[in-house]
């Protein structure tokens, strides 16, 4: 028994060394069409590789690039299957987004490397990490004509919707209260424009919808003027998320209270017992 004892201890003095797996090629077609991908894939939206996009197109974002990753608890490190893992993880998250925006198609898919566009439309490698495996994929979102159309036809009819009462335990305040305050000048500077409801400008690229909620505390200046300090405080999260991507303008600007919306010149906040809170609706874009 202690001689066993002694030759544990003896391996246990050697330092462990893991040497990483070699890169594995994988085919972006194959991936895709795996059942596992099958699972999680929307019927609503097409998935199309780069160079094989088929149909028209209309509404394309910029390119996004989503990277997710697999994590592995053997202490020889990661296998293909994490590789596999990282990659529907990234996809995954892809579809939701597109779904949540109302896009009906992601197109030009492919592997992203060191932050770029692989040049193999085909697939990539991946080396599975000691710890951490890491997939990236870049795509744009795009519409259909037909999608962009019942788009169109259903933001028409809810902007178009009469004005309502305000909800129980929520505040109505005047749109031009917040647009013509110095605050939100100053906020948006001379590099954003802001569009509110559906006053657009032409514009090449947009990135959303999207939702940004913010709260104001009503202790000291009471409901209303909570209200516009909190939707300021939404608008100053657009601007600083339209900078961070490169946007120049913020357009379909709207309030809503739980999906609910109250009306083209007016802003609502639910009020509680402390905060007034807001959530308004918008899209990043670039000008033509």
């Amino acid at each position: 028994m202690k001689s066993k004892r002694l030759i544990a201890l003896s391996l246990a003095s050697f330092p462990f060394v893991a040497f990483a797996a070699d890169p594995i090629y994988f085919r972006l077609s194959e991936l895709l069409a795996s059942e596992s991908v099958k699972d999680f894939s929307k019927p609503e939206v097409t998935l199309h590789l780069t160079a094989r996009v088929t149909g028209t197109f209309v509404e394309p974002s910029r390119p996004e690039t989503y990277t997710r990753s697999a994590l592995s608890l053997s202490p020889f490190g990661g296998s293909k299957r994490h590789c596999v893992e990282a990659f529907e993880k990234s996809l995954k998250a892809m579809i939701e987004d597109a779904v949540a925006r109302g896009y009906d198609a992601i197109i030009d898919i492919r592997a992203a490397v060191d932050g770029k566009p692989s040049t193999d439309p085909e697939g990539f490698s991946c080396k599975p990490g000691y710890k951490t495996t890491e997939v990236a994929l870049v795509s744009t979102f795009a519409m259909t004509e037909a999608a962009a159309r019942r788009a169109a036809e259903e933001e028409q009819r809810a902007l178009n919707l009469p004005e309502r009462p305000p909800a129980a335990n929520s505040v109505l305040v005047p749109l031009d209260a917040l647009l013509t305050s110095q605050e939100a000048k100053s906020l948006l500077g001379s590099s954003i424009t802001a569009h509110w409801g559906t006053t657009v400008a032409a514009y090449s690229t947009r990135f959303g919808p999207d939702d940004y909620t913010e709260a104001a505390d009503t202790k000291s200046i009471g409901q209303e003027e909570a209200c516009k300090q909190a939707a300021l405080k939404a608008l100053q999260s657009m601007v600083e998320e339209a900078k961070s991507r490169n946007y120049d303008s913020l357009i379909r600007i709207r309030s809503h209270l739980n999906g609910e919306y109250a009306g083209g010149s007016v802003i609502e906040c639910a009020v509680g017992k402390k905060a007034a809170t807001v959530t308004l609706q918008a899209s990043l874009a670039n000008k033509r």
